[in-house]
């Protein structure tokens, strides 16, 4: 089991990300709340099951027109990192 540690903006982009499937979601809402992080207690299939729909949503929303990354891509970007189990 792996614990993987959100910040609340991270947290909320994810709570609201339409994206993400109901197992996702049920996983979010069971995270533990320490102060401003939130701990999220995953299985490294999970992990990669989260990586890659960030991974996906960074594709179709993170980025410009000149491919810089939005305020969307870079937090979306900081989730990939977070996912990866590698």
């Amino acid at each position: 089991m792996l614990t993987i540690k959100l910040n609340r903006k991270e947290y909320n982009y994810l709570c609201q990300a339409s994206f993400l499937g109901d197992q996702c979601r049920k996983l979010l809402y069971s995270s533990e709340q320490q102060d401003d992080k939130y701990a999220l207690k995953i299985s490294e299939g999970q992990a990669d099951e989260f990586r890659d729909l960030c991974s996906e949503q960074l594709q179709i929303a993170g980025f410009d027109e000149k491919y810089e990354l939005t305020p969307e891509g870079e937090i979306l970007e900081c989730l990939v990192d977070k996912f990866f189990i590698g």
